[in-house]
């Protein structure tokens, strides 16, 4: 965030801290901890398929299941050791 008033967020040693006084709004503290990705956050989920690069083993590229996105250029382009498993890291 880049507001200048009480809810501006401070950069300090590679974390983000709020200024305020660690409360949250109510509207926050009625959410679920864990919540569903569609029901409570609103994501659509969609299948994309994983697809390693010939001429470069360290890079892949994602491509969605969905025709229309394909035509939207949706794809991703990374190294193969920056993506993870999520499951793996809860």
């Amino acid at each position: 965030m880049t507001e200048d008033n009480e809810n501006a967020d401070v950069w300090t040693d590679r974390q983000t801290m709020s200024r305020s006084d660690g409360t949250l709004p109510t509207d926050w503290r009625d959410q679920p901890v864990d919540p569903d990705l569609e029901e409570n956050l609103g994501y659509e989920l969609i299948a994309w398929e994983k697809i390693n690069v010939v001429d470069d083993p360290d890079q892949v590229i994602f491509l969605p299941d969905s025709e229309e996105q394909l035509r939207d250029d949706a794809f991703i382009v990374s190294s193969e050791s920056a993506v993870c498993d999520l499951t793996d890291k809860r």
